[in-house]
């Protein structure tokens, strides 16, 4: 089987969880599938980057669509119009297009389509005016038009059963990973020696993880460390680029007293990330939705005494392992920090071990293999549905689309 997977989504950097759910399961794919082939349509920022990830794969194959996605209008009318064209003449089985869009308009193979939250209606104020004209106009159409769709968690699934009508056994969930490097064990020198480097301090310190965009709700983090009434040195690191919520967290962080204790780090590779991770007292997750909250699970498998938002999904990832206080409450997370900070070796021993066994129910390779059962299942069911429209579409379809090539040695 042909399957083709739609990466025009993918800004290396930018999209945040999305690219990490992309990139791990395309890994796994390949390798737990040989018999079929892999098609991927990528754009001109992720193409290299895909690339190397799948370099080891004789049964991927590359195709560069050219066209620059950084341009939200030039990917959406890409994807819309030209990217049919190319599915067609690749006689492609059935298309995953894992970044919550699909081709509307012309409908040459069965779809497959991720749609990982509806955070548009949920929360509006997340997005610039075109980008929430863009999800308000085609989010309901992609699920209408996919033959299933797939998202990350029971309440996504209940959110888009509720706002698009769609029938519900028609949205699957399939949960995501967590890339296993993070419970691998880091020697102490080790991560002394990057938080000198990254943080320019040795001091004990909360760890936040997100971009700062509103619902994220990062100044909720910063107003409970105000609250906390430290008689020893503590620091609140928060790694993630600014975003539409920065005005609130800049608002926060000056009326603290003691901002110099507050430290941004915009970017970190994936090794020191775990060293931030396994050296922090504890993770704060204060996020008030998430169609499911990586970085949670991420904390998990760090063996992170990890405090998070009850909020959304993230009880389906964290259950009962986790600390939680009520999203937006400033004061009840300055209560749950200060219960963990306080807890006992044992006490702390036992949260972090029933954290890591809980983690180890999330794992790419299944992901990976419940998709690709979605995907198989599809094209089985749904693949002579769009004849007529692959023979409307046939006339005017020309390759014209340079391959990279095949992937392997």
């Amino acid at each position: 089987m042909k399957i083709g997977i739609n990466a025009l989504f993918l800004i290396p950097g930018e999209v945040g969880g999305t690219e990490t759910y992309l990139r791990k399961t395309l890994i796994e794919l390949p390798s737990i599938a040989p018999e079929h082939e892999f098609v991927i349509f990528a754009n001109e920022e992720n193409r290299n980057l895909l690339a190397r990830d799948l370099a080891d794969f004789s049964n991927v194959s590359i195709i560069d669509t050219k066209v620059h996605a950084t341009s939200r209008l030039k990917r959406v009318l890409h994807e819309q119009f030209v990217l049919p064209k190319v599915v067609l003449s690749q006689k492609i089985d059935v298309l995953w297009n894992p970044g919550n869009i699909c081709p509307l308009y012309k409908h040459t193979c069965p779809y497959v389509t991720t749609i990982h939250d509806m955070q548009y209606i949920s929360y509006p104020n997340d997005f610039t005016k075109l980008v929430f004209f863009f999800m308000k106009h085609f989010t309901p159409k992609a699920i209408l038009k996919s033959d299933a769709v797939v998202t990350n968690s029971e309440f996504a699934r209940q959110e888009i059963v509720q706002y698009s009508k769609v029938k519900v056994d028609r949205v699957h969930v399939v949960l995501p990973g967590v890339t296993q490097n993070f419970s691998e064990h880091l020697e102490p020198e080790f991560i002394k020696e990057r938080k000198i480097a990254l943080l320019h301090s040795n001091d004990p310190y909360l760890l936040v993880v997100a971009n700062s965009y509103p619902h994220k709700s990062i100044e909720t983090a910063i107003e409970a460390f105000g609250k906390l009434n430290l008689t020893k040195p503590l620091n609140l690191v928060i790694l993630g680029r600014p975003r539409l919520g920065e005005p609130a967290v800049q608002t926060a962080i000056e009326a603290l007293q003691n901002s110099e204790r507050i430290i941004r780090l915009h970017h970190v590779v994936e090794s020191d990330l775990r060293a931030l991770y396994q050296g922090a007292a504890a993770f704060v997750f204060p996020s008030r939705y998430e169609g499911f909250g990586l970085p949670v699970l991420e904390g998990m498998c760090a063996r992170t005494p990890v405090i998070a938002a009850r909020n959304a999904s993230i009880p389906e990832v964290g259950g009962d392992t986790i600390e939680y206080f009520n999203g937006g409450d400033y004061e009840d997370l300055a209560m749950a920090i200060k219960k963990v900070l306080n807890k006992s070796e044992a006490q702390l021993n036992a949260q972090i071990t029933a954290q890591a066994q809980r983690a180890t129910r999330f794992n790419w390779k299944d992901t990976a293999k419940n998709i690709l059962a979605l995907l198989v299942d599809t094209a089985k069911l749904n693949g002579n549905k769009n004849s007529k429209d692959k023979q409307a579409v046939s006339s005017d379809s020309k390759d014209g689309v340079p391959l990279i090539g095949t992937l392997g040695n």
